[in-house]
């Protein structure tokens, strides 16, 4: 091999170590939970696990997984069922809005027709059965028969009395007769499509002694199994009888080879029974890691069980062992944050009442393409902290403190050690319930000091000092409920905090002396002029910019504060209502949205989530870069509840009640050391026609591009810490083969070769 191809191959080596676990720029990624299983399958060596937020392949010979989710080609978020052809490769999914794809290998086809249809009533599908290349639904719309080659709904059977609506909940064929599990009890009707649509073909299953509703029907063998509530019937030889009942739940029933597996649940304990045959006494099977068993799979002579909280689980002779990708434990609904590199995500979030959810998920952290979760099974303390919704990590000690609606402050040291701050601390309890410990806003001061939003209690603004004392405060402003939330510090280091339901944002400043309060400054913004002209006094974010303005969102749009040293000085100094230019019409900025969140990236744009979707706003907010929903890109949910950005990747994240989705921007944080510029990717392959990153650079940096010769290629300003190219040159022609020059020129115009680019073609 040529030495210069040994060197391009190095660099490319290098470089994708570097980038492996980022998206290229303008991709998407979604991080989604893995562990609420719906289904197991088989498909080749691998086991196919249906989860509510997509579908993972697991790999037992190599351990490997490969995960499917909307960003990488599913339809929609929220799946309800899974089911294998068993003569093919081919999936059937259905989603809980009654979308429907068909995945064959690698293609994915969507066929929307149910959820487009408008036919009225409940559209929700309970159940998939494949029937050679046909897949029949049961749905509360009746039988809907899909033809998977042509990729259409072939025709919808009802088998109610004369024809009526009725629920279908699960479907059966077993010698050429199809059996329904029904709202109006057990149905069946010869197996012939041409007859199936008559509702005349479908007589009553009787099941002596049982009326009304049956939930489930299956094949087991050549006989057949129906369920009622907790009870179990069999039909052998033409004649039902009792073949199972339970004090518990019983979750699920799968036909395994000769055996029945029966899923059962009771106080978060699971376990399962297993028939080997109809007139066999039973055995149990019991494992830890069971909570709430939805499927059972033979894979290998082994066997997996599906579990509803805790993923896939193979049964051993020596236990059990849970086998999952990498993934956040739970949705996460609290405020999202960034320190430092990893991105933080709270599971738990506060009502518009003023009331915590009780969410006992805890909180999870993304750094270098992995999460890691933070929970009672991690650490032990967090099983008395419910609603954990808010995270900061102090700059100097690397300490995460979590702040839970009702348990209290929880700070854990760099050894994973835990400290519970509530009950005979400084964090009081609510007045409104004297058991509960409310803290619902968390931020780290230029002096590194921890602010705390005391939700409730009679002093509800307490700081811990840097060096490990306490002081409280109390807020000089009528508040109902003395509810605080969200601190946000600014570059004077004020302290900018929101009261939510309705109160307004406070200012403090504490004149830099926390123990002296005969300095210490207020301000109050709420609704209308002389109160500081807030549009709305329902504040729900608020964010500081890199020109010292503060932006605040509320459910009547966004006002900027703008007043510097002037905001203490009366009432003169208010909040601006920007108008913007839209078409031919001029009116306040998002004055129709409800703004969740507000953060501000490198290039100090402003990133805005709404109940409506995202906006990506100039620095001034009078131009939309982006506008994302979640029909035209793949946000999960147009009511984002709050956004995080990873600085040095200009990764932007954004947390939805349909879990967390990324998308990879433009900006990214200026660098204020000098540092060797990162390109990627680089080299550049053959047919690459995404965009090339130069980051890691100052501020507003000139970023020149040149081929060796010095004949200038292209030219732009950093966004923030990183500049953009298409690979072009100025004529929009693809650069050739060769070796391409950076120069990086800073605001005081020093000028240096801080790279190369090796293209491939």
């Amino acid at each position: 091999m040529k030495p210069a191809a040994i060197l391009l191959l190095a660099l490319f080596s290098l470089d994708c170590l570097q980038g492996q676990n980022l998206p290229a720029i303008g991709q998407w990624r979604d991080h989604l939970p893995m562990r609420n299983l719906i289904s197991l399958n088989s498909s080749g060596s691998s086991i196919v696990a249906g989860t509510s937020f997509g579908y993972f392949s697991y790999a037992p010979e190599s351990n490997s997984f490969v995960v499917k989710t909307r960003s990488t080609g599913l339809s929609e978020v929220r799946m309800r069922c899974m089911a294998k052809d068993p003569l093919s490769e081919k999936f059937i999914i259905v989603y809980e809005n009654s979308n429907i794809d068909v995945v064959d290998g690698d293609q994915i086809r969507n066929i929307p027709d149910v959820l487009l249809s408008k036919i009225q009533g409940d559209k929700t599908i309970h159940h998939v059965l494949w029937t050679g290349t046909d897949a029949l639904l049961s749905s509360n719309l009746g039988i809907i028969s899909v033809n998977t080659q042509r990729k259409e709904i072939r025709d919808t059977y009802r088998p109610g009395t004369n024809g009526a609506n009725v629920n279908i909940y699960a479907l059966a064929l077993l010698n050429n007769q199809l059996y329904a599990a029904t709202s109006e009890g057990l149905k069946r009707a010869e197996f012939n499509v041409s007859t199936l649509g008559d509702f005349r073909s479908w007589q009553p299953e009787a099941i002596p002694g049982i009326g009304g509703s049956i939930d489930h029907v299956l094949q087991w063998n050549d006989q057949l199994v129906a369920r009622k509530n907790d009870t179990l019937y069999v039909r052998t030889n033409g004649a039902w009888r009792l073949l199972f009942s339970s004090a518990k739940q019983i979750t699920c029933i799968s036909a395994i080879g000769s055996s029945l597996y029966i899923g059962l649940s009771f106080q978060k304990k699971g376990s399962a029974v297993v028939f080997t045959d109809p007139g066999a006494a039973p055995q149990t099977m019991e494992t830890p890691s069971m909570t709430f068993p939805v499927s059972f799979l033979r894979h290998n002579q082994e066997i997996w069980i599906g579990d509803s909280n805790n993923g896939l689980i193979k049964t051993t002779p020596n236990g059990d062992a849970v086998f999952l990708p990498n993934a956040p434990y739970d949705l996460a609904l609290g405020r999202g944050s960034h320190a430092y590199e990893t991105v933080w995500a709270p599971a738990g979030t506060i009502g518009q009442d003023g009331k915590g959810k009780m969410n006992m998920s805890g909180f999870f952290g993304f750094v270098e393409g992995q999460w890691k979760n933070y929970n009672s099974t991690a650490i032990k303390a967090l099983d008395s902290m419910p609603d954990v919704n808010v995270i900061a990590v102090d700059p100097a000690t690397g300490h995460i403190y979590a702040g839970s609606y009702g348990g209290g402050l929880l700070e854990i040291n760099k050894q994973n050690k835990p400290i519970v701050y509530k009950q005979g601390s400084s964090i009081g309890a609510s007045q409104a319930d004297f058991r509960s410990y409310r803290v619902s806003g968390l931020c780290h001061d230029l002096d590194l000091n921890l602010w705390i939003a005391n939700h409730g209690a009679a002093q509800d603004l307490v700081v811990k000092k840097r060096d490990g004392s306490w002081k409280k405060f109390t807020v000089p402003f009528a508040h109902a409920g003395n509810a605080l939330s969200t601190i946000v510090v600014d570059d004077q280091n004020r302290k900018w905090i929101i009261s939510p339901q309705g109160n307004g944002l406070f200012c403090f400043d504490d004149g830099g002396t926390i123990d002296q309060t005969n300095d210490d400054k207020w301000r109050y913004f709420r609704q209308g002029r002389g109160n500081g002209n807030l549009p709305s006094s329902n504040v729900l974010s608020v964010a500081c910019d890199k020109n010292g303005f503060v932006w605040v969102g509320t459910d009547r749009g966004v006002a900027i504060i703008q007043c510097g040293d002037d905001l203490f000085s009366g009432s003169s100094c208010e909040a601006t209502l920007p108008v913007v230019q839209q078409d031919n019409f001029a009116g306040l900025l998002l004055g129709e949205e409800v703004v969740n969140d507000i953060k501000v990236d490198g290039a100090d744009r402003k990133w805005v989530a709404s109940k409506n979707g995202v906006w990506l706003l100039g620095a001034d907010g009078q131009k939309t870069i982006y506008r994302f929903t979640s029909t035209n890109s793949n946000l999960l949910s147009n009511d984002v509840l709050s956004i995080s950005i990873q600085p040095s990747t200009g990764e932007v994240f954004f947390f939805t009640a349909n879990g967390i989705c990324s998308f990879r921007s433009t900006a990214t944080e200026p660098v204020t050391e000098k540092r060797k510029p990162f390109v990627f990717p680089n080299p550049v392959p053959s047919g690459y026609s995404g965009t090339i990153a130069i980051r890691d650079l100052p501020s507003n940096a000139w970023v020149r591009i040149t081929e060796l010769d010095g004949r200038l290629v292209f030219q732009s300003r950093s966004l923030g810490g990183q500049a953009i190219w298409n690979g072009k040159n100025y004529k929009g022609e693809r650069v050739n083969s060769g070796v391409y020059l950076v120069y990086v020129a800073d605001e005081n115009n020093q000028q240096q070769v801080a790279a190369k680019i090796f293209f491939l073609n």
